[in-house]
């Protein structure tokens, strides 16, 4: 089964993206970044999915951090692609997060990050 780990500062969107995943495997969700670097310290996921800005860790270090250790992870953010890709390390998937709340394209980018595992 795949685990994710969602991080994500406002409760009400982490909520959403939990609830999207569900059906491919389980979810753990982290309010900031440094929360989940603790979590990543002592526990394994096949992604991450992360907001870009957040109070207490962003996810552009979080990026970092799990691409460093070669997990796969998703950044979602409001903000256009243009302004965070500079940021963002090599191997990073990036998603609108409007986009990413509706329809399929949270789960269909997933699936494209973890083709083997979800088919």
């Amino acid at each position: 089964m795949t685990k994710f780990l969602v991080v994500d500062d406002d409760p009400d969107l982490g909520a959403i993206v939990e609830e999207k995943l569900k059906p491919l495997g389980t979810c753990q969700v982290c309010t900031s970044g440094h929360e989940a670097i603790e979590v990543l310290g002592h526990e394994i996921f096949d992604v991450v999915v992360t907001d870009y800005i957040m109070q207490g860790g962003d996810g552009g270090s979080l990026a970092h951090f799990c691409v460093n250790r070669k997990i796969p992870v998703l950044v979602v953010s409001s903000f256009p692609e243009t302004q965070i890709r500079p940021y963002l390390p090599v191997g990073a998937t990036f998603l609108n997060k409007f986009h990413a709340v509706r329809g399929n394209l949270l789960e269909d980018t997933i699936r494209a990050i973890l083709p083997v595992k979800l088919g």
